[in-house]
């Protein structure tokens, strides 16, 4: 049963309440992503740190007093922090942003805008897992940490099927090539010989890196949903096309350099940066590929002409690379740290990433196609997308 919501406050408050609240809750946003670029800086914290309290104290008037445990308990972990006694961290930024999207979740219900499932029960387990941090000792902080962000968002716990080789070696399998032919189906993508051969190439190139399990599958959802949601402003098949092929160049790359997790020195950021130069010349050499491989050549490049391997402005670049770019870094922030803590990164922390850089790596158009596309992904399903 989903937690119930009973208030006598007229419409005016209720309505008042919610942007208070709405605003607060944009700033957290805003405040918790600076904060990660500047983790001491007591300034943002306090700015959080009084948005929360504030939000708590309005809470009775609107008849929400379940919710005051689960903001309770983010305040006692805020006071934490603020007072130097745990450090801020990236993980840390998840279960505050969590907590506070599921606050939200019902302020949405209250206003007529959605429906929550949080339920009486979660509010006491996500109180109760926060409370773990408070009162964890370093040896068992990140394991609580972890805990909690599996409790308040089940979506990124890597499953025993999910691990990497390294832990479940024989449970594993790279994107199916069933599975991709029914992606294409569904965006109305022939699958051609050209494509079947692409397709056939994804399980060698993803079992060069455990970390790249089921990365075709994903992008190629993202991509294809985008691209429709647009109108289709890129051809669907050299869309699908430069989806399938734009990191094959990363297979020669050594091993070592492909799991490193150490800045890479000068050799290895130009080694990398030719993955889309050998993607390019293999596509361009096959007849009738020549815009996927465009596109495939410039999904490095950033809207300020800071990206590679040409520099490229905004006015410069594929519709089609702009749209890998966004899945690109989309994917890999929300698997960042999979392999290392066994949790991926939070889907609404993984979007706010992206919006981040909105207008300077990425196109702001195509930023806010990819935010309407990604109400529909809440759960980061690729089975349905």
């Amino acid at each position: 049963m989903t937690l119930q919501i009973s208030t006598e406050a007229t419409e005016d408050v209720i309505n008042d309440f919610a942007n208070e609240f709405y605003d607060a809750y944009e700033l957290c946003e805003i405040k918790l992503v600076e904060l990660e670029n500047n983790p001491t800086n007591q300034e943002l914290i306090n700015l959080i740190f009084r948005a929360i309290h504030t939000v708590k104290g309005n809470l009775s008037f609107v008849g929400l007093q379940p919710l005051l445990p689960l903001l309770q308990s983010v305040e006692d972990l805020l006071a934490k922090i603020r007072e130097g006694s745990l450090s801020f961290s990236a993980s840390l930024s998840d279960v505050i942003l969590l907590s506070i999207d599921h606050v939200k979740s019902v302020i949405d219900e209250l206003t007529g805008q959605d429906k929550t499932e949080l339920t009486a029960l979660a509010v006491q387990q996500i109180r109760d897992s926060i409370t773990g941090i408070v009162t964890a000792d370093p040896a068992t902080l990140q394991q609580a940490i972890n805990a909690t962000i599996n409790t308040l968002a089940p979506e990124t716990v890597i499953t025993e099927d999910e691990a990497p080789p390294t832990y479940k070696p024989e449970k594993k399998r790279p994107s199916g090539e069933q599975n991709l032919l029914k992606v294409l189906q569904r965006y109305g993508v022939e699958p051609s010989d050209d494509i079947n051969l692409m397709i056939a190439l994804v399980s060698p190139f993803e079992r060069r890196s455990p970390y790249w399990y089921g990365k075709a599958e994903r992008q190629l959802l993202l991509t294809l949903g985008m691209n429709k949601l647009s109108g289709n402003r890129t051809d669907p098949a050299q869309l699908a096309a430069a989806t399938l092929m734009h990191d094959f160049g990363m297979c020669f790359l050594p091993t070592e350099t492909l799991h490193k997790n150490t800045p890479y020195s000068t050799e290895e950021k130009e080694q990398i940066h030719q993955h889309p130069i050998t993607a390019y010349e293999l596509l361009s050499k096959m007849h009738k590929w020549q815009d996927a491989a465009e596109i495939v050549l410039q999904h490095h490049e950033h809207m300020n002409g800071n990206g590679y391997p040409n520099k490229l402005v905004e006015e410069e670049i594929t519709d089609g690379a702009k749209i890998i770019a966004i899945v690109d870094t989309f994917d890999a922030i929300m698997h960042e740290r999979a392999h290392i803590e066994m949790v991926k990164r939070p889907f609404i922390r993984a979007v706010l990433e992206i919006n981040r850089y909105s207008d300077t790596q990425f196109s702001s158009e195509w930023v806010e196609i990819f935010n309407q596309f990604a109400q529909k992904l809440r759960s980061y399903n690729t089975t349905n997308a």
